[in-house]
């Protein structure tokens, strides 16, 4: 089978993705999936559009590419400034990615392929449901709502899906318990049959752990893969564009 990096949530971070892309060719990786959010947050979104563009076969659209075409309604200060501040840098344009717009515009929000199916979010809310750790039964025992929120996902696939979002990575199983890396360190064997695989973040990680996320894909079995970076290069970054709030650099640096 085709062995397949599936990257999600670079957020503009090129230092990260540039790290990704070289250790998955190590690995022995032979496409690339992106499942969106590729802007937002960090100060080279041109750079890696022009990656993403070029490496992933297939590709998706998040919440913050969607953002950066419609405006950031619903979006915190924070990202919203980065929003702002990316739609400028895309308009403007540079390199090969003068119709950097029409690109964002021309992505889908959901992929099936005959072994996975792709998604931001969720199969209900592509672009902005949040499929949580903490939405799981070991977590939330008594939560009938969340556990409904699962189980409407789950109704909409019938094979492993790929998601990114949150930025931990970690799989929810069709019985609806979570799975995290540390858990299945030589491989989750989906067995081809219905789950949730977060693949993480690759240029923000919000789990404590500033390495870059990513997942490898055989068709059946995942590996999750951490890549270290030179994370403060990509906290310099953004300290030095005047209108990218500090603390994004900041939570690169912690992790959160």
């Amino acid at each position: 089978m085709t062995l397949t990096a599936i990257i999600s949530d670079i957020h503009s971070n090129m230092q990260a993705l540039e790290a990704v892309v070289v250790d998955a060719r190590r690995e022995g990786a032979e496409r690339f999936w992106c499942l969106g959010d590729i802007i937002g947050y960090g100060a080279q979104p041109i750079e890696c559009l022009e990656i993403v563009r070029e490496i992933s076969s297939r590709t998706i659209k998040g919440n913050h590419e969607q953002a950066v075409l419609d405006g950031p309604f619903g979006f915190n200060p924070l990202a919203s400034a980065a929003i702002l501040w990316t739609r400028h840098c895309v308009e403007e344009g540079n390199g090969h990615m003068r119709d950097g717009m029409e690109y964002l515009g021309s992505l889908g929000e959901r992929v099936d392929e005959d072994d996975a199916t792709l998604v931001h979010g969720s199969p209900s809310h592509p672009l902005d449901e949040y499929l949580f750790r903490e939405d799981t039964l070991e977590f939330l025992p008594q939560a009938h709502e969340e556990r409904s929120k699962l189980t409407r996902s789950f109704e909409l696939v019938d094979r492993p899906c790929f998601v990114g979002h949150t930025h931990v990575p970690g799989i929810i199983d069709g019985e609806l318990h979570w799975v995290s890396p540390a858990g299945c360190r030589d491989g989750y064997d989906t067995m081809g049959k219905p789950c949730f695989v977060n693949v993480g973040s690759v240029g923000q990680p919000r789990d404590g752990v500033r390495d870059a996320s990513y997942a490898l894909w055989d068709g059946r079995v995942v590996r999750f893969r951490r890549v270290p970076y030179d994370v403060g290069a990509a906290a310099e970054r953004i300290f030095a564009e005047r209108d990218l709030p500090d603390m994004l650099g900041q939570r690169l640096l912690e992790a959160w």
